[in-house]
C-alpha cells in the first residue's frame, strides 16, 4: 500500500497528516480546489490534484491508482460562532454528503481501505466507566454528522474501512487550544461539562501517527486519545498552572456531547497497531502552547 489521497490534506490535522505519512515512505496525493492549497502541498513535497469533494466523477478520477483514501475534511467555525447552529452547516455539509461521495468514488476507483476522520464526542456518558470502541453512541448536536460519516464510509465503501474516532485537538495552531488559554488567563474554564467529567484530548502530532497506524491495522472502528483522559478538573488546573493563575471560575452546567463524561480507551489501537500517544496533551500540553 504505497498510494495515499487525502481529503482535507491542507487542513491543521491534513497538513501534519501529509508530512508525516511521506516521513513514513508513502506517494501522498492532497486534494485541493485552490490555487493556495495546491502551493502548500507541492511545498511539503505531496502531489496535487483538483476535485469537487461532493462529486463522485471529479473524485473518481482524483483517486484512480490510489491504494488507500484518508478523508478528513472538516470545517469546524470559529470560537466566536461555535454556538450557532449555521456556522456548522458547511460542516455538517462534509460530513454527511461529501463523506458519501468519498466513500462512493473510493469503492468505484477500486481502492483498497478508506480512512475516515470521526470524534470521541459521539459516546454517551459513562460515567468513571472505560469506553471502549463498542460502547453506546449517543450521537446529538455536532457529534450526529459525524456518525453519519462513519456510516457512510462502512455501507457506501466496500473496501476496508477505519473509522478513527479523535479525542479534542491540541496543539499551537488548533483556534481552540488558544481561546481555552486566553480565557484561562482571564482566570475562566472553558470545560462545558462538569469538573469529574472525562473529556478526551489528543496532541495533534499524536494523532497523525495514529493515520499512519490506521493504514496498516485491520479493518474497523478505532478511539484516538490520550492513554489517560484527563477530568475537566485536571486540565483546569494545568490551564491554570500554565498561565500562572490560581484557579478558574467554572461556567454553569450544560447539556450536549461536549458535556458528558467519556473516559475512551486507545487500547485497541495500540494492540493492533503499536500506537501510542506521546503527551497526555490534556495536562503536559498547555505550557509548551503557552510558550
Amino acid at each position: 500500500m504505497n498510494e495515499i489521497v487525502i481529503t482535507g490534506s491542507t487542513g491543521v490535522v491534513g497538513r501534519r497528516a501529509v508530512r508525516a505519512l511521506l516521513h513514513a515512505g508513502y506517494r501522498v496525493t492532497g486534494v485541493t480546489r485552490s490555487a493556495r492549497g495546491r502551493e502548500q502541498l507541492e511545498g511539503l513535497g505531496a502531489r496535487a490534484v483538483e476535485a469537487d469533494v461532493v462529486d463522485d466523477a471529479s473524485l473518481r478520477r482524483a483517486f484512480d491508482g490510489a491504494d488507500a483514501v484518508v478523508n478528513l475534511l472538516t470545517h469546524i467555525p470559529s470560537v466566536e460562532r461555535m454556538g450557532d447552529p449555521s456556522a456548522w452547516e458547511e460542516n455538517d455539509r462534509l460530513r454527511t454528503q461529501a463523506s458519501a461521495a468519498i466513500a462512493r468514488a473510493a469503492r468505484a476507483a477500486g481502492v483498497r481501505r478508506l480512512v475516515q476522520e470521526s470524534i470521541a464526542f459521539v459516546y454517551a456518558d459513562g460515567g468513571d466507566a472505560w469506553l471502549e470502541e463498542d460502547a453506546p453512541v449517543a450521537g446529538g448536536g455536532v457529534t450526529t454528522t459525524a456518525l453519519t460519516a462513519e456510516r457512510n464510509a462502512r455501507e457506501r465503501f466496500d473496501g476496508d474501512t477505519v473509522v478513527l474516532r479523535f479525542g479534542l485537538f491540541l496543539g499551537p495552531d488548533s483556534e481552540s487550544s488558544e481561546a481555552a488559554l486566553e480565557a484561562a488567563r482571564g482566570g475562566a474554564s472553558v470545560a462545558v461539562g462538569p469538573p469529574g467529567a472525562y473529556r478526551p484530548t489528543i496532541w495533534l502530532d499524536d494523532a497523525v501517527t495514529a493515520i499512519v497506524a490506521a493504514l496498516r491495522v485491520p479493518a474497523g472502528t478505532y478511539n484516538v486519545a490520550d492513554g489517560d483522559p484527563p477530568t475537566n478538573a485536571e486540565i483546569d488546573a494545568a490551564l491554570a498552572a500554565a498561565v500562572g493563575v490560581d484557579t478558574l471560575r467554572t461556567r454553569a452546567a450544560q447539556d450536549g456531547p461536549l458535556a458528558r463524561s467519556q473516559r475512551v480507551s486507545s487500547r485497541r489501537l495500540r494492540e493492533a497497531g503499536g500506537w501510542a500517544p506521546r503527551m497526555r496533551a490534556g495536562t503536559e500540553s498547555w505550557g509548551r502552547i503557552a510558550a
